[in-house]
């Protein structure tokens, strides 16, 4: 049957078992209306004919069947309708797999002593998962450095410079993407003049791999690391009362819309704004002490408001549709299960679900649908969320805490449903406070992850950066006509 990976069809035999198969309403409809039953369809399903799939799926699947990943089969019926969405998950056994290298599975895999660590720029392999990492940060450097967050990019545009958060600095330094190799560092200057700044939220431009947009005060600057001079970005001073400053900005990835929490004087929180660029305009505005963070999404259309409040029936994050200005309100509990630690995508958010115990997954264009990224089975796992990589396919989960299962882990997690994991690593960093956690994020090409470790609970915290597996990277997804979502809901069983 198989044959240097190559799946062929078998007439007789079902190849896998596909488990329970659910039927939604607008798949029925479309049986009805061609006197059409669904057990033809998941017979060939079963038997590995997988329909009019592109060859990018095929090899998916070929590979799935294997592996225990997704199968997708796409199928016409006889009125002509396409039939998309035949989607099984191959049984995905909890018992761990053996030998080192990226799991699969959803099996505990204990960390272990963490590995000797090497000086930095050295590099050791994860004995669980295989996965090379490199140190970036030693005792030569100081005794804390690591990533601001995971929706922070620690990689620039093409991977060729990678940004270190210290105490009270930070410091750039020049990486090798091919030979995985670090260069010389440089201490960032902070830009002129007086008012707060901070390297935190400082977010590389999406063009140009030597430049960082940095704040202080209410006036934005891009600062070239290659000259180590400042530009002017935009003065926004006159917009908010006097000596307020701008606080965790985000940036849209045509670097146009700039957002932000805007802080008064006394540190007190005004309200959020966002600016656009290309304009020199605030499109968007609110007075208000109710928040914790606001996030602009990669296509600079919607803006996530979290409002910091919490509870049954209490609004949690609001949506903003900045081009109609439509603001839709999420609850933290049902109907809507708003995000909590999220990162948004190209007009989408990834986010924890506090009451479902679950990672999230929604269109930002309708907020209020919702499909399950992955179930935890226990309530221990907490996470962070980085959706920095172009290809939105997977999305980078860091845990951290002490957990029963994913202890400690950088993770792969498809986003389409199917509950597909790469486990990629341990980076034993021992949680005693929020400067603890991993904080993990991936580069723009999906081939590197930055993480925050203080290796085994030491007194000192690093900067660290995990090779993806080239067996991992993220697959660049076909192109569809279209797609339709399968919930737990309206649902009857087949």
């Amino acid at each position: 049957m198989r044959n240097n990976n190559t799946i062929t069809k078998t007439q007789n035999k079902d190849v896998f078992l596909s488990g329970r198969v659910f039927l939604t309403p607008g798949a029925q409809a479309a049986f009805d209306e061609a006197s059409q039953l669904p057990k033809e369809f998941i017979a060939k399903h079963r038997k590995v004919g997988w329909g009019i799939v592109c060859e990018a799926d095929r090899k998916e699947n070929n590979f799935s069947v294997k592996e225990g990943f997704r199968i997708l089969s796409v199928f016409t019926l006889l009125n002509f309708v396409l039939l998309a969405g035949l989607i099984s998950l191959v049984a995905s056994s909890a018992k761990a797999q053996s030998g080192v290298g990226v799991k699969t599975d959803l099996g505990v895999y204990l960390e272990g002593s963490p590995p000797t660590l090497p000086a930095a720029g050295g590099k050791l392999t994860d004995p669980t998962f295989g996965t090379q990492i490199m140190r970036v940060t030693d005792q030569t450097d100081g005794t804390s450095f690591g990533t601001a967050y995971s929706y922070w990019s620690t990689f620039n545009s093409n991977n060729t410079r990678v940004l270190a958060q210290a105490d009270g600095t930070a410091y750039l330094y020049q990486f090798d993407p091919v030979l995985f190799t670090l260069g010389a560092k440089q201490e960032m200057i902070f830009p002129p003049g007086s008012g707060y700044t901070t390297a935190e939220d400082v977010v590389w431009s999406a063009y140009d791999p030597n430049t960082l947009f940095i704040h202080r005060g209410a006036v934005l600057y891009a600062f070239n690391a290659q000259e180590g001079s400042y530009s002017l970005v935009g003065d926004l001073s006159s917009q908010f009362p006097a000596g307020a400053y701008l606080f965790q900005m985000s940036v849209s990835r045509n670097d146009d819309v700039f957002a932000f929490t805007v802080r008064n004087a006394d540190y007190s929180v005004w309200g959020y704004a966002v600016w656009k660029r290309s304009t020199n305009t605030i499109i968007y505005s609110v007075n208000t002490s109710a928040l914790d963070e606001v996030q602009i999404d990669k296509t600079g259309r919607y803006l996530v408001v979290k409002t910091g409040q919490q509870g049954a029936g209490v609004i949690e994050v609001k949506v903003v549709d900045l081009q109609t200005q439509a603001v839709t309100n999420l609850t933290d509990n049902a109907p809507d299960f708003a995000p909590g630690h999220s990162d948004n995508g190209n007009g989408s958010v990834v986010g924890e679900d506090n009451w479902s115990d679950r990672i999230t997954y929604r269109n930002l264009a309708t907020p209020q649908v919702v499909r399950t990224v992955i179930q935890w089975s226990t309530w221990d796992v907490a996470t962070h969320i980085s959706m920095l990589a172009d290809n939105e396919d997977w999305v980078l989960i860091s845990t951290y805490g002490n957990s029963s299962i994913f202890n400690r882990e950088l993770m792969l997690v498809a986003t389409d449903g199917s509950q597909r994991v790469k486990r990629l690593a341990h980076h034993y960093s021992i949680y005693n406070t929020y400067e603890d956690t991993p904080r993990a994020n991936i580069s723009r090409d999906g081939k590197f992850i930055a993480f925050t470790s203080n290796w085994g609970g030491s007194s000192r915290r690093d900067l660290f950066i995990a090779k993806v597996p080239a067996d991992s990277e993220q697959l660049q997804p076909c192109r569809r006509r279209f797609t339709f979502i399968i919930q737990p809901v309206n649902l009857r069983q087949f």
